[in-house]
């Protein structure tokens, strides 16, 4: 037999109890949303303490960090992380700036060959000196806590640990062949003069160039010719001004001709954008294509990595 002394029972629903579950889940969605606007962006640190912060201390408590932990369900950061900044939480309330070191901390967690990468390449000899490590005293407006976080973990990710090996070995005078280089120069071969005299006299003035009165005895008479060509679609000039936000309509042409040629249907200039390079001409098609939070682009691997911020 049994002896019930207190029976609980579910309070009926009111308007009151729908209008607190609103809030609450208006709350968990503000909070997750700047979580993952920080994980995407590594921006708005300030933002999402504010959204944690829901009584305005300008700390957080523990009660407030575990309504936040429920709303994102630990997404993006190593536990352990989570776990370090549960602790603070139980010990005291937790400052802004205290919340930013965690957020640089909790985003070194997920890989730790990335940190032995960092010390890696810290110590070639081509970095350079820095300044001793600046400390709690040297508290600036713009740091590790404050900047774009994205900034902070991007690498060059077309270096790697075979490269470095081969940057010590050749600081101790060895001698190194980068095959890993794309530019042919770089490992020995002969530049194709034709492009390199053809950009000299449209880079020089025209006095010293390509109207000069030994022109023909510096320069041969087809590199002349082609820079006179482009100096007329440029401008009288030369190169160093700014051009059309699309590039040199003649130059856009020329593309266009070459595109109608090669692929069999017409191309127009007015859709042909000039951009300085092929790396350039992807990040920009990358970022159109990047509208929200919730948008990514899948690439191939291997590939060549490019940086979109």
């Amino acid at each position: 037999m049994f002896h019930l002394s207190r029976i609980v029972r579910k309070p009926p629903f009111s308007l009151r109890n729908f209008s607190t579950q609103l809030n609450i889940d208006h709350l968990a969605s503000w909070q997750k949303g700047c979580w993952d606007t920080y994980l995407s962006t590594g921006r708005a640190s300030d933002t999402l303490f504010r959204s944690i912060d829901t009584d305005h201390t300008q700390s957080i408590s523990v009660e407030e960090l575990h309504v936040f932990l429920d709303s994102i369900g630990h997404k993006g950061v190593h536990p352990r992380a989570f776990k370090m900044l549960d602790e603070l939480a139980h010990d005291h309330q937790i400052s802004l700036q205290e919340f930013k070191s965690w957020l640089v901390l909790a985003t070194k967690f997920h890989t730790e060959h990335e940190s032995h990468f960092n010390l890696q390449y810290e110590q070639l000899p081509h970095v350079g000196q820095k300044p001793p490590q600046v400390t709690d005293a040297d508290y600036h407006t713009w740091n590790e806590q404050t900047m774009n976080q994205l900034v902070r973990k991007m690498q060059y990710a077309v270096r790697g640990s075979v490269v470095m090996k081969a940057d010590e070995m050749e600081a101790e005078g060895k001698e190194i062949l980068y095959t890993n280089i794309g530019n042919p120069q770089a490992v020995g071969q002969s530049p194709i003069t034709y492009y390199r005299q053809v950009m000299a006299l449209c880079d020089l003035p025209a006095t010293d160039g390509v109207d000069h009165p030994n022109v023909a005895n510096m320069f041969p008479s087809d590199v002349i010719q082609r820079a006179r060509e482009v100096r007329s679609a440029i401008g009288p000039s030369g190169t160093g001004s700014y051009t059309g936000s699309q590039g040199v309509l003649q130059f856009r042409k020329d593309v266009a001709d070459f595109i109608a040629a090669r692929d069999g249907h017409p191309a127009y200039p007015g859709n042909i954008f000039l951009t300085n390079g092929a790396s350039t001409a992807i990040e920009l098609v990358l970022a159109t294509l990047i509208s929200s939070d919730l948008d990514g682009i899948m690439i191939p691997i291997p590939q060549y990595p490019m940086c979109v911020c």
